[in-house]
């Protein structure tokens, strides 16, 4: 009985061992079958392989047509997402009769180097047309630009090869879309328009020789640039990726209401100068998802701004990031224009001193000061009545046309006692007048390491700026308020951070 089951056991063994070679075999014949495939294919690049698929005839003929043949036949390596001959029912007669138009439609397609599947990542690809287009492999799915991947990895001898059942359209970058849009963003584009400029492009050009005076001469060619890009980040670049807020007329008639009373100044001009260029400051933003605003962004100039998704009338989608079309924007003052105004002591400049002889600030490093800066204040005689060695004055910049409280940071020195200061803040009207609130005298404790907040609530009517010159100020005079009589209870040396005015509404 046991031999029996033994031979059962034998028997059945022997069928599992013949059904996986079968099976083996079978497998090895099919990956056998693979290879042969890709072997030949990796004899023949790109655009053979493509011109023995009848399914993409017009993609090839286009590719003839606009000159990238003779490229993918040589021997670089390049990945290319073709479409099928159903996708281009879907392409305007418009782009396939403008040689410029289709020769960047299907350069939207070819990019240089290989790109497979086989890694779980996001990447940009600059493709032939200097666009860039997102290749996406995640979770087993393959997207070009949001295009599913019919097939993929196709193996040549100069390449990879992908196809799609879409055409790609070619999408305007941000600048240029609200060029194409203008109307639909006046003043918006009535601002930037302004810094429109025509620049030599270097790199674009040809060397052709030296000059007599050894400078060298150009084959030249100018480009259109904008020097507001500058300070916003370059729109029209295919090489970054931004969210701008496309500010319809209503949406800017907001805003600017909003913010026009923060530069009251006598000129009209002067008011919507200022107030355009904060708003136009704070519209773009490193490429964010719509489904990520959740909480404050922070713009290409650095404020720390909220944007409700529900305000978005539409987001549309371009070559370098996207556009979030409102009709509103609550942008909150001060996260934009109303903050802290500080002056570091240690600036030499808008700062003068009654008599520099008598009075020094003489600057010191410390880490835990702002800047990592401090100054030491120090009178060595006597303010005596009439005199004016006992005094520092500074002046302010861009001051907006608000409420502020005046604030100075201390900080302890080693003096072996308190000292007594006296303040005097001053400020113009919008007719010229000056306006001065003397601050009774106060003692400072020579540990004091802080800030402590002197007089109380100044309306500051007319936006001040950063012109040294101009007529409108805001200045804070410092006193060293220690009589002769009185060194024997205060010093005249202390140590002084930094002064600002802080907003109050």
């Amino acid at each position: 009985m046991k031999n029996k089951n033994n031979c059962i056991f034998n028997f059945s063994r022997l069928l599992v061992i013949v059904c996986i070679f079968f099976t083996v075999s079978c497998k090895e014949e099919a990956w056998d079958d693979h290879y042969d495939q890709q072997d030949s294919r990796l004899e023949k690049n790109i655009f053979t392989v493509l011109s023995e698929n009848s399914e993409y005839s017009i993609f090839v003929t286009l590719l003839e047509q606009t000159g990238y043949k003779s490229q993918l036949q040589t021997s670089q390596a390049f990945t290319v997402w073709a479409p099928n001959n159903a996708a281009f029912a879907q392409v305007s007669s418009a782009i396939l009769n403008d040689p410029d138009a289709l020769k960047e439609l299907i350069g939207n397609h070819i990019s240089l180097f290989s790109y497979n599947t086989s890694s779980n990542q996001e990447t940009l690809v600059k493709m032939f047309n200097d666009k860039y287009i997102e290749f996406i492999n995640t979770s087993g799915i393959s997207t070009f630009g949001g295009i599913n991947l019919a097939t993929k990895d196709i193996l040549t001898s100069n390449g990879i090869l992908h196809t799609i059942n879409e055409v790609l359209e070619v999408s305007p970058n941000i600048w240029g879309y609200l060029n194409t849009n203008a109307s639909e963003y006046p003043s918006l584009m009535a601002f930037l328009t302004q810094f429109n400029e025509t620049v030599f492009d270097e790199g674009g050009s040809v060397k052709i020789g030296t000059n007599s005076l050894g400078q060298s001469v150009y084959d030249s060619v100018f480009v259109s640039s904008n020097s507001y890009f500058k300070t916003i980040g370059d729109l029209s670049s295919e090489e970054r990726r931004y969210s701008f807020i496309g500010l319809t007329e209503q949406a800017y008639t907001g805003i600017y209401d909003t913010f026009k009373d923060y530069y009251y100044y006598p000129v009209a001009d002067s008011i919507k100068a200022n107030t355009d260029r904060t708003i136009f400051s704070n519209l773009n933003f490193p490429a964010v998802d719509i489904d990520d605003l959740n909480g404050n962004l922070v713009t290409t100039t650095g404020n720390s701004v909220n944007l409700d998704p529900n305000a978005i009338t539409e987001n549309l989608a371009l070559s370098n990031g996207n556009v979030f079309v409102v009709d509103e924007l609550n942008y909150d003052p001060k996260n934009v224009i109303y903050k802290e105004v500080f002056y570091e002591i240690e600036n030499t400049d808008r700062r003068t001193i009654g008599n520099a002889t008598a009075l020094t600030v003489q600057k010191r490093f410390n880490r835990t000061s702002s800047g990592q800066f401090y100054s030491v204040v120090n009178l060595n005689q006597n303010p005596d009545a009439g005199e004016t060695n006992n005094y520092f004055e500074i002046s302010f910049s861009n001051v907006l046309s608000a409420s502020y409280t005046l604030h100075l940071k201390f900080v302890p020195i080693g003096a072996s006692k308190n000292t007594n200061l006296k303040f005097q803040l001053s400020y113009t009207d919008e007719n010229k007048n000056t306006i001065v609130d003397d601050i009774p005298s106060v003692v400072i404790n020579n540990q004091e390491d802080g800030e402590i907040q002197i007089g109380g609530t100044y309306d500051i009517p007319v936006f001040i700026n950063e012109q040294k010159a101009n007529s409108y100020f805001v200045k804070l005079k410092i006193f060293v308020d220690v009589s002769e009589s009185q060194l024997i209870l205060f010093d005249r040396t202390f140590g002084l951070d930094y002064a600002k005015l802080v907003p109050t509404e």
